[in-house]
C-alpha cells in the first residue's frame, strides 16, 4: 500500500544531500537548501560536493543537456569530481568488447 512508504522528514540538502532538521537551516538556507553545516565550508568545497551530488543522483538515462554536461565533468580540474563523472559515465555506457581483429583466435584451433 502507498500509505506504509514513509516521507523523509526535514529539509534537503542540496550540498551534502541529507535530510536534516528544520532547525539545522537559517533563515536563507531553507529557500536556497543548504544547511548551516555546509554554509559554513569554503565555497570552492561547497561548489565540489554539489556537483558530486549532483553526478550521484543523476538518472540513468540522459538528456543531451545531462550528457553533454556529463562528459564536460570528465574533464574537470577537481580529482573527485572527475572520478565521480567517470564512473557515472561507465556505469551509462560501458566499454565496448574487442573488435573481432583484436581477438586472436584461430578457427583452426578450435576442437
Amino acid at each position: 500500500m502507498i500509505s506504509s512508504m514513509k516521507k523523509a522528514h526535514g529539509h534537503y540538502c542540496k550540498i551534502c544531500g541529507k535530510y536534516k532538521a528544520n532547525e539545522k537551516f537559517s533563515g536563507k538556507g531553507h529557500a536556497a537548501h543548504i544547511c548551516k553545516e555546509c554554509a559554513k565550508l569554503p565555497i570552492e568545497k561547497r561548489n565540489e560536493m554539489q556537483t558530486v551530488n549532483r553526478l550521484i543522483s543523476l538518472p540513468f538515462r540522459l538528456s543531451r543537456e545531462q550528457r553533454s554536461w556529463l562528459e564536460k565533468m570528465r574533464k574537470d580540474k577537481r580529482e573527485d569530481v572527475r572520478n565521480t563523472a567517470e564512473w557515472a559515465w561507465e556505469m551509462r555506457f560501458p566499454p565496448r568488447a574487442q573488435p573481432e581483429d583484436e581477438i586472436d583466435m584461430d578457427l583452426d584451433e578450435l576442437p
